[in-house]
């Protein structure tokens, strides 16, 4: 819970991964590459997909860490720190407006874990981006780092259209099929549709 000081199951503090982990990196969005695996051109491509994704919904910012992780650091905790000590939200997003989606890459491993903020968890939760993990999959097997980001991406963009696609007949805002249908027929049919709210 957001709330609380330490995991009510484990144990597990920020705390207490601060004195097992030491001092965190301070990263810099949209790709903090610590491991130095991308190239120039391969930087620009990735970058620009992640981009066209944060164009597509400005609400969420996405986060790629490239990085050697440390071999006693259990990946989920090291992520879950890094997500929440790495400078890659500003003070600002905190809590439930924390909207950021992190990929953890480990290049010592090339296994890979991703983290969303906690104003997203309502949304985008296991399944989903379990897709976009497996997305990567291939890609990272083969040490392609940009390619491994681009599909993540990729498929975020996605499952943020098929999130998109299915919220307001969740909230019970309109029937599916007045909104389906004022996707298909453009902007007429979406000033009626925001009638309906």
């Amino acid at each position: 819970m957001e709330t609380d000081a330490a995991c009510r199951q484990c144990g597990f503090s920020l705390e207490l991964a601060d004195r097992t982990f030491g001092i965190a990196p301070a990263l810099q969005g949209p790709i903090a590459d610590t491991a130095g695996v991308l190239g120039p051109l391969a930087h620009r491509r990735a970058l620009h997909v992640i981009e066209d994704v944060e164009r597509r919904f400005p609400q969420l910012g996405v986060a790629v860490v490239l990085m050697d992780v440390p071999q006693q650091a259990p990946l989920v905790p090291y992520a879950f720190w890094l997500f929440n000590r790495g400078s890659l939200s500003s003070a600002v997003e905190k809590g439930g407006e924390n909207r950021l989606v992190m990929l953890l890459v480990d290049t010592g491993s090339d296994q890979a874990i991703t983290m969303v903020g906690y104003g997203l968890e309502p949304f985008l939760q296991e399944v989903p981006l379990q897709s976009c993990l497996q997305a990567a999959e291939q890609p990272l097997r083969r040490k392609r780092y940009a390619q491994a980001i681009e599909s993540f991406a990729r498929e975020l963009d996605r499952q943020l259209v098929e999130m998109c696609r299915l919220l307001p007949k969740q909230f019970g805002l309109v029937e599916e099929s007045l909104w389906l249908n004022a996707c298909a027929a453009g902007e007429e049919a979406l000033g009626m549709a925001e009638n309906l709210y």
